[in-house]
């Protein structure tokens, strides 16, 4: 009786140890999948299909494992549904942290309204999670507006702005999955259908939008400035938007001058007449509603009233009127 016992305990001694050998080697091994992967999870998915699905993917190696850390950790309840992204080498526990509510404040980011490729990989490189460059390059690279379905020349535009929780060993890709899963979210289903009813595409609507993003100040000004530049396209008039004229220039803070509106780059509204090839910034929900949904006006032009606000004209009399005022004050 006795021997039996012992060997009873040997044994639960024996399993107990393989037991602790597999969870550390489960969680102190990267994963690492053969390609970048785009993975929806939808509304209701339970956490075991997740986790089946992440070991069918290559993402885990052990879905078991992995559901059991992730109901010892309390994160299995907290399941968010989206599009993620995954690419690179990923601890077990990074990845927990991708899919569940686990956020450190110390990844945090918050994109602002307006910001370009430029701004956003600043903001992402203050986490230390990689450097400007490797964001930045990635942001212009056609690879990843491939991989994302987005016709546009680089990210900009798409990477909606908001606040966004980052997790250990993301990539830039992985980091953008997050911001385009937000703005696909913003873009409904409303806008996609008046965007068709305007025989525009929705980087058509998305490049406009950030014109207006750029040259509004205050909200309630952007359907009346998205009504001029529509009415200038109606017109085969060139937009002649100031911001077109000196994006690409990284890190400009000066006053637009005029020998910056004669550069001669496809996004210069003043030399090109149409949208620009791409957006100039990523522009919120404001200018996109605005680029759809312009007021009604006979606006061309309008000029800074040097207080936040414009001033609209019908005329190119009227507007050089209001110029000189402007200029007197």
């Amino acid at each position: 009786m006795r021997t039996a016992c012992y060997f009873l305990v040997v044994a639960f001694i024996c399993v107990s140890i393989l037991a602790v050998i597999h969870t550390y080697t489960f969680i102190t091994t990267p994963s690492n999948p053969p390609k970048s992967l785009l993975m929806e999870i939808k509304p209701g998915t339970s956490a075991w299909e997740i986790s089946r699905q992440l070991e069918e993917k290559g993402v885990i190696t052990d879905s078991l494992m992995f559901m059991a850390i992730a109901t010892g950790t309390g994160k299995v309840t907290h399941l968010q549904a989206g599009t993620y992204v995954f690419e690179g080498r990923h601890y077990p526990l990074d990845i927990m942290h991708i899919l569940f509510k686990g956020r450190t404040l110390k990844y945090r980011i918050t994109i602002p309204e307006g910001s370009t490729i430029f701004d956003i990989a600043s903001i992402v490189a203050e986490t230390g999670l990689l450097s400007r460059e490797e964001f930045f390059n990635s942001a212009q690279d056609p690879e990843t507006t491939a991989f994302f379905g987005i016709d546009a020349p680089s990210m900009e535009g798409f990477l909606y702005p908001d606040t966004y929780y980052l997790a250990p060993h993301m990539t830039p890709r992985e980091i953008m999955g997050k911001m385009v899963d937000r703005f696909h979210e913003v873009f409904t289903g409303d806008m996609l259908r008046r965007a068709q009813e305007l025989d525009m595409s929705v980087a058509q609507v998305v490049t406009l939008a950030s014109i207006i993003e750029k040259e509004a100040v205050v909200s309630r000004e952007m359907p009346i400035i998205s009504s001029v530049f529509h009415n200038r396209l109606n017109r085969g008039m060139r937009l002649q938007s100031d911001p077109t004229a000196i994006y690409g220039i990284d890190g400009f803070r000066r006053r637009i001058s005029s020998r910056d509106l004669k550069r001669d780059t496809p996004y210069n509204t003043y030399r090109y007449g149409g949208l620009p090839p791409g957006p100039i910034c990523n522009p919120g929900v404001n200018a996109v509603s605005a680029a759809l949904w312009p007021e009604d006006t006979k606006y061309l032009f309008f000029v800074s009233q040097g207080n936040g606000t414009h001033y609209f004209s019908r005329s190119l009399t009227e507007h050089r009127k209001a110029i000189r005022k402007m200029a007197t004050k």
